[in-house]
């Protein structure tokens, strides 16, 4: 829960130090030329960056990015766009997003929604667009304050919609409200709030559609941007554009009007041919001559539109970042701190355009002898997916987003932006592959330990509702659901196949994992897979790690210089035939605590002394106390009680529901929920790992069961 500006402004500082100690260390060191053998075959050095400045989302990034969506209108187009939200920020880490405001306050309760979604579940800050047209200043005042209580600490001002049946806002016109202008919604805002909201403010590159023509309107409508800047505002969003030089003269007429607010460029991929059209014409944008040569012979081929129009955004962004690097012109600050994308609550375009600037990996995950796995997409995007032959099966391609890696943070779930969890450093373990079902049940929590996790007997963990309402979201319809699950399952080995086919990836979501399989577990995926199979249905798993680098690619953390740790855990659902082979297994394995609980509560212990809390991660780093902040970092047997509650539920709510009363498929599902245990395995040896993770005593021994158990 940040103001956007002092995200913005420490970002800048960061990257102002970072450029003044590489200048020092520059000019202190005698080190000759790059030799020939640094070149590449264009001459450039070896850190040279093909597609222009290069960048990422870590804060000491010389420039961010964020996305823009709009509410839908129905209640299938929310639930996707609310999933798509969640998908973008893991992988794509914006500094923030924009949600946008409908007409005279129109989807107030849908845009409140989205916002406050977006900064619980998908943890990332957002900035609300606020219009006054139409609206009293006792309606504003409301809307601020149900911003405020839903942690929403970022606005952005708006006059709003021209009037009802008129296309642009003619000179002159007010809103209709107690607020004529963008500028009132400013005032009022720092009236009622001070400095609790950030506020940003719209630019428009080439002239507001209402401002008079010529040098004289323009000279106007600078004046009235500077006028909102004293009023309060702290930053400029821009009207979408396409040709770059309008953008920059932009910027260099609003620093010479004393305008120095961080203005970010508002780019929008084109979607289609008359997409362009439409919205150029409506919005008064100009096309260069060099962008309709390049569409028109393709202009009725709509993903070659698609494919060319990331191509030009990903060169205009690359223009803009070249040309600002240069600082100053004319003793004038002309730097770009980052940019804003329309996204048309659309993914694929704005995450290619990232990957073709640089900014995110677009890495495909590999798996035992096949190619990276694909994730099915649960909305139409996905039709214009290329197939990829895996198995011998068509498949179709995984979402580009869901091929880019994630950014590396400090904590191994996104921290919330909300205020009052942002000393949350410790997790059970239980929920990794359901945190939102963690945050909903955590959310009236007053405070989050820091080092230490709470009292699980504390009446504020929260009631198991009926319907974990969420698997909306990620799990789609009934027939997605079927389509994904099973349409038929007649047999326990038909349960056990699509268990196994989550860990492979050509299964996109269980109802216990809301996220496709953790880096770290694809180094045993194959092994994996081969468990499920057999009949451990695999819902959480960490091999152990024995002094990794805190740098590590799968298992690093908190920062550079240290050494991880970590030991092994395996969850999974299991027959009461298997519980009993497992329960000998751990007897004879003195290392190895085993918990387990079937759907009647009634539980089984092995090896197991009484009392609390088990470590499961930990680091030592220079200069800091142990830490054991990081991953899902603990054990709890009391909340592995409350947590398999909810695991059982799922069978339920999100599996058996699928099929009709009595069929066989119903009775399997009721058989499997009712007969199961789940167990949790955790092997205390951590020194068996080695620092790739590789070594992996427990999981040695559940294959070796399954082998002897093998016709």
């Amino acid at each position: 829960m940040t103001r956007i500006i002092d995200k913005i402004q420490a970002r800048r500082k960061e990257h102002i130090k970072s450029l003044a100690f590489a200048s020092h260390a520059a000019s202190a060191s005698d080190a000759p030329p790059a030799s020939d053998d640094s070149r590449n075959d264009n001459g450039s050095t070896a850190a040279s960056n093909r597609n222009g400045p290069s960048a990422n989302t870590s804060s000491s990034s010389p420039w961010y990015y964020s996305f823009e969506f709009f509410p839908p209108k129905t209640e299938p187009g929310l639930e996707n766009l609310l999933t798509r939200i969640d998908r973008m920020c893991r992988r794509l880490d914006p500094l923030f997003i924009s949600i946008t405001w409908g007409a005279n306050g129109s989807t107030l309760s849908r845009t409140l929604s989205i916002a406050s979604h977006a900064q619980r579940f998908a943890c990332v800050d957002v900035l609300l667009h606020l219009s006054c047209t139409g609206l009293s200043r006792q309606k504003i005042a409301q809307v601020l304050q149900m911003a405020k209580s839903s942690g929403i600490r970022n606005i952005l001002a708006l006059r709003g919609d021209p009037p009802r049946g008129k296309r642009s806002w003619n000179v002159g016109d007010v809103s209709g409200g107690e607020c004529d202008r963008a500028i009132d919604l400013v005032k009022l805002i720092r009236e009622l709030h001070g400095d609790y909201f950030c506020v940003g403010v719209a630019g428009h590159p080439e002239g507001h559609p209402s401002s008079k023509e010529g040098d004289a309107g323009r000279d106007e409508e600078m004046k009235h941007l500077r006028d909102k800047m004293d009023a309060g505002a702290d930053f400029i969003i821009t009207q979408f554009f396409y040709n770059v030089d309008v953008f920059l003269e932009y910027v260099i007429r609003c620093r010479k009007a004393g305008i120095d607010a961080p203005i970010i460029p508002g780019i929008m991929p084109i979607q289609s041919h008359s997409n362009l059209m439409k919205m150029t014409s409506f919005c008064g944008i100009s096309v260069p001559n060099s962008v309709h040569e390049r569409l028109d012979e393709i202009k009725h081929n709509d993903e070659a539109v698609k494919t060319v129009g990331c191509e030009i955004a990903t060169e205009i962004c690359q223009t803009i970042l070249a040309k600002s690097q240069q600082n100053n012109v004319d003793g004038l600050d002309v730097h770009v701190d980052g940019f804003h994308f329309y996204t048309l609550n659309l993914e694929r375009s704005t995450t290619k355009i990232l990957v073709g600037l640089d900014a995110a990996d677009a890495q495909t995950f590999t798996r035992s002898g096949s190619t990276s796995p694909t994730f099915l997409y649960p909305d139409g995007e996905q039709q214009s997916q290329p197939e990829l032959k895996l198995n011998g099966r068509k498949e179709r391609g995984a979402s580009i987003s869901e091929k880019v890696a994630p950014t590396r943070r400090q904590l191994p779930w996104k921290p919330s932006t909300m205020e009052n969890r942002s000393k949350e450093a410790v997790r059970p373990i239980n929920w990794s592959n359901r945190p939102h079902s963690y945050l909903m049940r955590t959310d009236d929590w007053d405070e989050f330990p820091n080092g230490r996790w709470g009292d699980s007997s504390s009446p504020a963990f929260g009631n198991l509702s009926d319907i974990s309402h969420f698997y909306s979201f990620t799990l789609g319809s009934d027939d997605d659901r079927r389509a994904m699950l099973g349409h038929c399952p007649l047999n326990e080995s038909d349960v056990y196949e699509v268990f196994a086919r989550y860990v492979e990836g050509t299964v996109p979501h269980i109802p216990w994992c809301e996220t496709p399989l953790q880096p770290e577990s694809f180094l045993i995926q194959p092994q994996l897979a081969k468990l499920n199979r057999y009949g451990l249905l695999t819902i959480n798993s960490q091999p152990p790690v024995n002094g990794a680098s805190s740098s590590h690619p799968a298992f690093g953390w908190g920062g550079k210089g240290g050494t991880v740790y970590q030991k092994a855990y395996f969850e999974c659902f299991v027959s009461p035939e298997k519980a009993n082979v497992l329960t000998q297994m751990v007897t004879n394995h003195p290392s190895i605590n085993m918990y387990a609980i079937n759907n009647d509560g009634q539980d089984l212990r092995v090896g197991v002394e009484e009392g609390g809390v088990t470590a499961l991660t930990w680091g030592v780093f220079p200069n800091r106390e142990i830490l054991q902040p990081v991953r899902y970092t603990i054990f709890d047997p009391d909340i592995f009680a409350v947590w398999a509650e909810e695991a059982f539920s799922l069978w339920s709510t999100m599996w058996l529901n699928l099929y009709e009363y009595g069929s066989e498929s119903y009775e399997l599902i009721e058989k499997i929920r009712d007969t199961y245990y789940l167990v949790a395995l955790i092997d205390n040896d951590f020194t068996s790992g080695g620092p790739d993770g590789k070594e992996f005593a427990l999981l040695d021994s559940l294959l070796r069961l399954g082998q002897d158990e093998t016709p």
